[in-house]
């Protein structure tokens, strides 16, 4: 491996080991296309708990895959998160806070190719649920855990990452599609700098499984002046239940998102809203991909005459 690998990929985890090995498998080079080992580091860091996931699985999908279990007191991700960037080598950063986040096969290719031509570009991978619905909507966990396993067992995704689109549907952050606002990104890539620039992730994200900071970074570094955002429509990170904050369906949740909301408006002045900059849409489109294409394309048209009816701009965060 080089001293510097041109990507840092840093994946956070926390108590889902099964998860966490896939997300982790998703990344190994007989997986993603396009892309040798010594282009990319993968820095797994997992906060300790009675449920971690085997280190020697992880260490063995190649030297360029690094692995770090903290002990971490709190209920956030953010300290881990932060270290991670410590640890980081690359030039362009990846970041995946949920460990449970599968990916299809060119999403490191396509943002190692972006950057080169785009070094202030910022890449956003669209985010999707297993399964057919939500999963906070979807029932009990156990069913719902023994449904994901044999939807994973019947398209061989190992062989076949893009069948992952197949058995998957929008998440909530995107749920009308990417032709529009998304509320947060669960798989961006942007410079080091520009990391470095927004303050990697702010430690006052205390609450749950870190809050809003999720929302909070990708707004951030949309946000600043000479950054482009760029969609890959053909490609995804794909959610595994876990059991997680707000991806459960537990009585309390309702009342924890409030608290991530109250929290997230207080740190922006006027309070908080989606990055509303114009992307732009980068790579093929695999066939399993085309029907969300569509969907994206349909709702982004209604959001238009909607916005043109009000006389209100549709981008409002693009610089002058």
């Amino acid at each position: 491996m080089p001293d510097r690998p041109l990507i840092s990929v840093i994946v956070i985890g926390y108590d889902m080991p099964e998860q966490l090995l896939n997300t982790a498998r998703s990344l190994a080079t007989d997986y993603q296309q396009g892309i040798s080992a010594d282009e990319y580091e993968v820095l797994i860091v997992e906060n300790r708990s009675s449920n971690n996931v085997d280190e020697q699985a992880i260490l063995a999908l190649g030297d360029h895959f690094r692995f770090f279990r903290r002990e971490n007191t709190g209920r956030t991700p953010v300290p881990a998160i932060n270290f991670a960037f410590g640890q980081a080598r690359g030039e362009l950063v990846g970041l995946m806070i949920d460990g449970a986040r599968m990916l299809s096969p060119g999403v490191l290719r396509q943002a190692r190719d972006l950057y080169r031509q785009h070094p202030k570009a910022l890449v956003a991978v669209p985010g999707y649920h297993l399964g057919q619905d939500e999963q906070h909507k979807a029932g009990e966990p156990a069913l719902l855990r023994q449904r994901e396993k044999a939807a994973l067992a019947s398209i061989n995704w190992p062989s076949n990452g893009y069948d992952l689109f197949s058995i998957s549907t929008f998440s909530g952050a995107n749920r009308r599609g990417y032709l529009q606002p998304l509320m947060e990104c669960n798989c961006l890539f942007s410079s080091a700098k520009h990391f470095e620039d927004i303050g990697y992730a702010d430690e006052r994200f205390t609450l749950g499984g870190g809050g809003s900071v999720n929302l909070h970074m990708y707004r951030s570094l949309g946000l600043l002046p000479d950054t482009k955002l760029f969609i890959l429509p053909g490609e995804g990170s794909f959610h595994q239940y876990h059991g997680g904050v707000t991806t459960s369906s537990y009585a309390e949740r309702q009342a924890e998102i409030e608290s991530h909301r109250v929290q997230l408006h207080s740190f922006w002045p006027g309070g908080f809203h989606s990055l509303r900059r114009k992307p732009a849409l980068y790579g093929p489109i695999c066939e399993q991909a085309t029907g969300f294409l569509s969907f994206s394309e349909e709702m982004a048209q209604r959001r238009q005459q909607r916005l043109e009816r009000l006389d209100l701009p549709e981008w409002p965060d693009d610089p002058e």
